[in-house]
């Protein structure tokens, strides 16, 4: 006598316990304004063109926290468990440390080359702009600023994903058969 397999259950998975999902949810909202407070010393002109295309910068920011705020910090969020939890991890940290770097290594200019600035120059001491520490700031800016943007998208297009295919596996389950109404 042969045993059939037992079928696969038809239900999602329980979250994954463990805290890295919510851990790295709330560093993901926190990065942004930390590295705003990073700039903060050798701000210039570019912090000015920040401040004047403000809504800009805070639709993205609302579109993170809604992403992971509902993604990843809801008990059943839908980037809490499976493959989905490592990428969405992956996505959030990635965005988060090329915030921060960037806010700490982008180069900020005044009206002259003693203001043309980072806050890591600042901190090495490079008074003057042309000089070795700069250019590896530049470089460095560069990376985290396609690190932070390509890790902003990807963890907001992979929230995306996994909401649409939940609400079709939503809508798969038939609505409740009602009787007429009467009257």
């Amino acid at each position: 006598m042969t045993y059939a397999p037992q079928p696969a259950p038809r239900y999602a998975p329980p979250p994954t316990p463990g805290p890295g999902t919510v851990v790295a949810g709330i560093i993901a909202i926190a990065a942004p304004i930390v590295a705003v407070l990073v700039k903060l010393p050798s701000s210039g002109w570019l912090m000015v063109f920040f401040f004047i295309s403000g809504l800009l910068w805070l639709a993205g920011y609302g579109l993170l926290i809604v992403a992971v705020s509902l993604g990843m910090l809801r008990r059943r969020g839908q980037l809490r468990f499976g493959a989905r939890r490592v990428r969405a991890i992956i996505w959030a940290l990635l965005t988060s440390v090329g915030i921060v770097v960037l806010g700490f290594t982008v180069i900020d200019g005044g009206d002259t080359t003693e203001s043309v600035q980072s806050t890591l120059t600042l901190m090495l001491g490079a008074p003057v702009s042309p000089s070795p520490a700069h250019s590896l700031t530049e470089a460095v800016s560069w990376i985290a600023a396609v690190a932070w943007i390509v890790g902003w998208a990807a963890l907001v297009v992979e929230w995306i994903v996994a909401a649409v295919r939940a609400r079709r596996a939503s809508a798969l389950v038939a609505a409740p058969v009602l009787p007429p109404r009467l009257g």
